[in-house]
């Protein structure tokens, strides 16, 4: 996905985060709610809200141009690096726990975080598409990946983890699959994912030796476990203003899909999934069945339309503190650490 596009789909999406496109914001809009959804906002509303505690803040910096954080995610152990990619720079900074930087390295392609293992860094280029590979900031190589059906409307994402490379492309001619990519770059192993195209649309993620197929606009999530065929985990609890206007979206009322989550990440035996709000940071999280079982906020919420927290990633530590690492684009490109532990027996929940 070039510059501009990334440009385009972000502007796109603070207007629908804000919930009022130019062509559709009318005061007789339904708020009429799928059935689902209408038991997730019951959900929800039983479920106290947990503040979480800002640790630091880093802005990030252009030498020339714009600054565009986009992924994030934590190197391996307690005491890892934070690795935070700028797809306007092409560059990917590190940072250590305390927010001190740890350096910087130039990548010849758009950087999205695709995994990162031991000390090797991967990166995925969605318009070739292809998965590079860094350790200590310097190329180690390159596999291509061979779709040669791929339509110039695809959207492609790729994750590295468990020791092999996956690959999703989300097509709105041919639908959507995900699949194991093999080291010469062919389709070792492919899933069909069912339904519209648009619902696949969302990155890949790891819930230990499961891929997360997300989807940005749906709170459900596709799961291809080892030796299991795929299964669906429908994301019970996930409340958003932006659910009826969704609903709309499914009956053909509305004209665009609103972005309703655009990252989730796993930790221990919770999945922790951004909730877009207009202007404050909310995350939920849920449990391996999908129920929702912890909403977190941050300690001060103002309105800003423009806000828009890109992705996040989370390491449970040894004393049962919860780390999470938040890459936001709007209104200021920064990358923000937090810190959050559970009551005990809040939920009665395993965590």
């Amino acid at each position: 996905m070039n510059s501009h596009r990334l440009s385009a789909f972000a502007a796109a999406a603070l207007l629908l985060v804000s919930g009022c496109l130019p062509y559709s914001c009318r005061r007789q809009e339904s708020t009429a709610l799928a059935p689902a959804d209408s038991l997730s906002r019951t959900l929800a509303l039983s479920i106290p809200m947990d503040t979480l505690a800002l640790a630091w803040t880093r802005p990030i910096l252009a030498e020339r141009g714009d600054a565009y954080p986009r992924t994030v995610r934590f190197g391996p152990g307690d005491d890892g690096p934070v690795y935070l990619s700028d797809a306007a720079q092409a560059r990917v900074f590190v940072f250590d726990l305390s927010g001190a930087p740890l350096g910087a390295f130039a990548a010849a392609h758009i950087p999205w975080i695709a995994g990162v293992a031991a000390d090797t860094v991967a990166l995925f280029e969605p318009e070739t598409p292809a998965m590079h590979f860094f350790v200590a900031g310097e190329p180690v190589g390159a596999v291509p990946i061979r779709d040669p059906e791929r339509s110039n409307a695809a959207l492609t994402y790729g994750a590295f983890g468990n020791g092999a490379i996956y690959y999703k492309r989300v097509d709105p001619q041919t639908g959507a699959f995900v699949a194991e990519i093999d080291d010469d770059g062919a389709i070792a192993a492919r899933h069909a994912l069912p339904g519209p195209h648009w619902r696949h649309a969302g990155m890949l993620r790891f819930w230990g030796d499961s891929l997360l197929s997300l989807s940005g606009f749906r709170p459900v999530v596709d799961v291809l476990a080892q030796g299991e065929p795929l299964d669906t985990l429908a994301l019970r609890g996930f409340d958003s203003p932006m659910l009826a206007r969704s609903h709309a979206w499914m009956q053909g009322e509305v004209h665009e899909a609103p972005l309703l989550t655009p990252s989730a990440a796993a930790a221990n035996n919770l999945l922790f999934a951004l909730n877009l709000r207009a202007g404050w940071l909310r995350i939920d999280a849920f449990d391996r069945a999908g129920r929702l079982v912890h909403r977190l906020t941050e300690p001060e919420r103002a309105w800003d339309a423009s806000f828009f927290p890109q992705d996040l990633d989370v390491r449970r530590r040894a004393d049962g503190t919860y780390v999470i690492a938040v890459a936001v684009s709007n209104p200021g490109p920064e990358l923000r650490l937090y810190r959050w532990k559970p009551a005990a027996g809040r939920t009665g929940q395993k965590e």
